[in-house]
């Protein structure tokens, strides 16, 4: 019997396995101890948040004790509880490693049920592996003005109403471009990229941020889109987005004369927002995750 605590044991907290379930909290538990080693170290950090990597078969030798698809089944409940978030950060185009984080948030909201076994949780936190193993509902504005509700609104009375919202914003906030401008070139390292695009970049991301400013819909392509939605969709974009849109950029140049190179630019930029999802989730199909 005491041998049993002579290997690595797993420790996990009780009243969040009440709630999620003892194997997908022992997983929560191994992440969050892999994000907290990024953390000390400041390694891995994109987006404003830690990640750490691994495929599932790495992912199952850190669990020996469960079949590759009972870890593939784990990861997809926890994927698709919100708990857990995936991205890809890899430096090689070709390497498809998942990352993952901890969606800290969403289990601060899941975990109030377990009020009803008695012991009330004080604070949400993930007690970290002793020792060391290896290296919704949201709420709806519903103070909607007239004219959004009323289906019979012609059209030139929301763009007026939308442009004057855009008109009081920019008064109120005077420096709102440049903000948005600086903090979309942080978000990509706009420094790290090869030199000779980082100033045609920074142009075309520039291009993107007036077009929001100054048009009600912004032209991608031969689409027209909200100009609402392509400024949310700029918030999303990061280093390793911008440069699979340099690589697309790339591709195309090799066999098509582009007249326009920085508003064709501005055009794989933006599309590389999605275009990234979509390898991701064939990454997951892949590895049996969805």
């Amino acid at each position: 019997m005491q041998n049993l605590f002579n290997s690595n044991p797993i420790v996990v907290n009780r009243d969040i396995a009440r709630v999620l379930g003892l194997n997908e909290t022992i997983v929560l538990q191994q992440i969050n101890y892999w994000l907290e080693v990024n953390r000390k170290k400041n390694h891995n950090f994109r987006d404003g948040k830690y990640w750490t990597y691994n495929t599932i078969e790495e992912w199952r030798e850190e669990f020996p004790f469960w079949s590759k698809e009972t870890v593939k089944r784990i990861f997809k409940k926890l994927r698709e509880m919100k708990l857990l978030l995936i991205g890809n950060y890899n430096t090689m185009k070709m390497d498809r490693t998942l990352w993952y984080t901890i969606d800290y948030e969403e289990l601060k909201r899941l975990l109030p049920n377990a009020k009803e076994q008695n012991e009330p949780i004080q604070e949400v936190k993930i007690t970290p592996p002793i020792p060391e193993t290896s290296t919704k509902n949201s709420t709806k504005d519903i103070n909607k003005s007239i004219s959004q509700s009323n289906t019979i609104v012609k059209e030139e009375v929301v763009v007026r109403e939308e442009k004057e919202e855009r008109q009081i914003d920019r008064r109120n906030n005077p420096n709102n471009f440049n903000d948005d401008f600086k903090r979309i070139l942080n978000n990509c390292y706009i420094d790290d990229l090869d030199e000779s695009y980082r100033s045609a970049v920074s142009h075309a991301i520039k291009m993107l941020l007036l077009d929001i400013e100054n048009n009600i819909k912004v032209k991608i392509g031969n689409t027209y889109i909200p100009s609402s939605m392509v400024k949310k969709d700029l918030e999303k974009l990061d280093h390793f987005t911008i440069e699979y849109a340099i690589n697309k950029f790339k591709e195309i140049s090799k066999t098509v004369k582009i007249k326009n190179p920085i508003s064709y630019l501005s055009t794989c930029i933006y599309n590389a927002i999605n275009e990234k999802k979509i390898e991701i989730d064939a990454r997951l199909r892949y590895e049996g995750l969805v």
